[in-house]
């Protein structure tokens, strides 16, 4: 089993609370296959079907934002997050919405262009380190200081450009995508809470968690979709 496949079960089993059997985890072969096991690993919890987790999260959402925009009742799911939510108040708010409403919330994003400078820095020291050790007399050094160097610039960058982390992600650029995120963090906490179970909203988190995950696009994670030769996972 590779790192993609370990790294979907763990989020997985996070998500819906539940533990995947190594046997079973082994014989998943297409979306459709992991979609199975979800769905019969939480099939013992008595829900109310006919509920929606993730409409229950977007009107929860909207009520613990009436304290900070100027009209929460205007909120719609195709509503931008970013026009919503002024930017300099995000972080804060982001922080206190999370708190009271108990929930794990996607990180905020820095902007395109730091992420793109720090990558660049990181990358001239650790050249910059290379090429002092090629020189020096001690070239047996030249990969471990090459790596350390990296590695704590990366440190130190992520660090330091932590407060400009205030921008949302393309996937959740609007509420339907910031809630879709929010239920699949969350997806144990709010169906018990709610005492709801939906194979929708099951479908949707699983779906959302592979497209992080692999870095595809929704529209190719169906259930015939082959983890391997469809979806390109290590």
């Amino acid at each position: 089993m590779g790192l993609d496949a370990v790294e979907i079960l763990m989020e997985v089993e996070e998500s819906f609370g539940i533990t995947i059997p190594e046997d079973r985890a082994s014989m998943v072969r297409t979306v459709g296959d992991l979609y199975a096991i979800v769905l019969e690993e939480t099939s013992d919890i008595t829900r109310d079907n006919t509920s929606c987790v993730t409409a229950a999260t977007f009107y929860s959402l909207r009520r613990h934002l009436i304290p900070y925009v100027p009209n929460p009742s205007a909120i719609r799911p195709t509503t931008s997050v970013a026009e919503s939510l002024r930017r300099r108040d995000r972080p804060r708010l982001w922080a206190k919405l999370q708190y009271e409403m108990d929930l794990r919330f996607p990180p905020l994003q820095r902007p395109g262009w730091l992420r793109l400078l720090a990558v660049l820095i990181t990358a001239t020291i650790g050249w910059l380190v290379l090429a002092s050790s090629l020189i020096s007399d001690r070239p047996g050094l030249t990969g471990i200081m090459t790596l350390l160097s990296v590695v704590l610039a990366g440190l130190i960058l992520a660090v330091v450009t932590k407060p400009f982390a205030i921008c949302t992600a393309p996937s959740y650029s609007d509420y339907r995508g910031l809630v879709t995120q929010i239920v699949s963090l969350n997806y144990a906490k709010l169906s018990e809470s709610s005492n709801t179970w939906n194979a929708s909203d099951v479908w949707n988190v699983l779906q959302w968690i592979i497209v992080e995950q692999l870095g595809v696009k929704k529209q190719a994670v169906t259930l015939n979709a082959n983890f391997v030769y469809d979806l390109g996972m290590d």
